[in-house]
């Protein structure tokens, strides 16, 4: 798997490393943090 946390957040290619789960779950764990 690449690296995708870059200096400046998330990074990756839309629907290759950076999958529409993947960033609905980034979503939701960011939301459960700031509640």
């Amino acid at each position: 798997m690449a690296r995708l946390f870059g200096t400046d957040g998330v990074r990756g290619i839309a629907n290759k490393e950076l999958t529409p789960q993947m960033a609905f779950n980034l979503g939701q764990a960011g939301a459960y943090i700031l509640g």
